[in-house]
């Protein structure tokens, strides 16, 4: 693995020194795509010369063990989607805002040739919650249980899917891989199941949203129903370059070269599994993150928790996407009149760790978002002429 040697004095992390000087010249070349070359080490790259149910019924034997996870789960990956198969829409956190987005998404669905069973307590509603923790624990896991499903679809994010965690069947989902996509609430979901099981799981669009944009779609489709490598990580074309909606395209905060698993997610639901059995594990890992309606200060707040516990520093390369309305007052909610941006923090936070860490790919709450996969090698490249994300292994079989 090709890493940056991570400076000695962590204490750099929480340095008030100057910040670097931006220029736009630099701002514009760092949006360019640079070349790099790598390819997956041999012991990396080659599947187990087990069987897919040995990996699993291991993954479920050693999954309450003491041990490091890189250590002691093995990566287990979901068939890959083709038509005829059936999507499994459950709703673990809140509940819809317009029911009529689930006929909407068959629309779609059935563009592709795929069809869709509905969990029986898809339309409960209980306070911002889509129905009891019972029944939308009992949807989840009637969804991995039920053979005709080949992947789970969250309705919404919201909130409430945290609360499922402790009554995942976790076998159950190891001895029955399948697709699972989602962002924002659903990432601690993403990240436990990935951590208990070792199943490869994607932040990415939900239903109601993978028809978003073309960016969405293609990357979406591209992720789901192929099972090649997704390769290399491209950003959806700008028509108007001098009234970009985003943050800066591929800003560099730190240079460097990184090559590790990926991991990651919504920022406030990784601090939300902190000091749980649900933990994030960022020890050679591309970390990727993202927000949304944090305030500067907020966001300030959990990098500096996450940095606390050793999260940032033990990671490969960290790769921010878009925070969507987390400047100064973008949350509509108070703020503080003297609030940094969020682009000042991210370089005080991050900027001293030794590793590449950039800013400004698509994925996120916005509407054109590219889909990434948890579990599969990246490598992640920064550097003055460009920046460089590539996904290396296959994320399905």
């Amino acid at each position: 693995m090709e890493l940056c040697e991570k400076l000695p004095n962590s204490s750099r992390l929480f340095s008030s020194e100057s910040l670097p000087r931006r220029d736009l010249l630099t701002g514009i070349a760092t949006a360019l795509m640079v070349g790099i070359t790598g390819k997956t080490e041999a012991a990396q790259a080659k599947l187990s010369s087990k069987t897919q149910a040995d990996r699993t019924d291991s993954a479920a034997a050693k999954k309450n063990s003491n041990t490091p996870f890189s250590e002691q789960i093995s990566i287990i990956k979901p068939k890959h989607l083709v038509k005829g198969d059936t999507v499994g829409i459950v709703a673990p956190a809140s509940p819809l805002e317009n029911e009529c987005e689930i006929e909407y998404t068959y629309q779609w669905l059935k563009k592709v040739g795929l069809k869709y069973k509905l969990g029986k307590h898809v339309f409960d509603s209980y306070s911002d919650f889509a129905g009891s923790d019972e029944n939308r624990l009992a949807d989840f896991n009637a969804m991995w249980a039920d053979p005709e499903v080949k992947a789970v679809m969250p309705m919404r994010g919201g909130n409430g899917a945290a609360r499922l965690l402790a009554g995942i069947d976790y076998d159950l989902i190891a001895k029955n891989p399948k697709i699972i996509v989602g962002y924002s609430d659903i990432t601690s979901l993403l990240v436990a199941i990935h951590q208990k099981t070792g199943l490869v799981t994607f932040h990415g669009p939900m239903m109601g949203g993978f028809f978003e944009g073309s960016y969405t779609y293609h990357n979406y489709l591209k992720a789901i129903m192929s099972n090649k490598p997704l390769g290399l990580v491209t950003d959806k074309e700008e028509k108007d370059l001098w009234n970009p909606l985003g943050p800066p395209t591929r800003y560099v905060i730190a240079r460097g070269k990184a090559r590790g698993r990926l991991t990651g997610g919504c920022m406030t639901l990784i601090r939300q599994l902190m000091g749980t059995p649900y933990e994030i594990d960022t020890d050679g890992k591309i970390l990727f993150l993202e927000d949304l309606d944090a305030e500067p200060h907020e966001v300030d707040r959990m990098l500096y928790q996450l940095a606390l516990a050793g999260k940032l520093q033990k990671a490969a390369g960290i790769v921010i996407g878009e925070c969507t309305n987390c400047g100064p007052g973008g949350s509509g909610r108070n703020y503080f009149p003297l609030n940094a941006s969020l682009d000042r923090i991210l370089e005080q936070r991050l900027s001293g760790l030794g590793i590449p860490v950039v800013y400004g790919l698509r994925f996120g709450h916005s509407k054109e978002k590219c889909t990434l996969p948890l579990g599969v090698m990246a490598t992640l490249e920064a550097a003055d002429g460009g920046v460089r994300f590539k996904i290396e292994e296959s994320a399905t079989l």
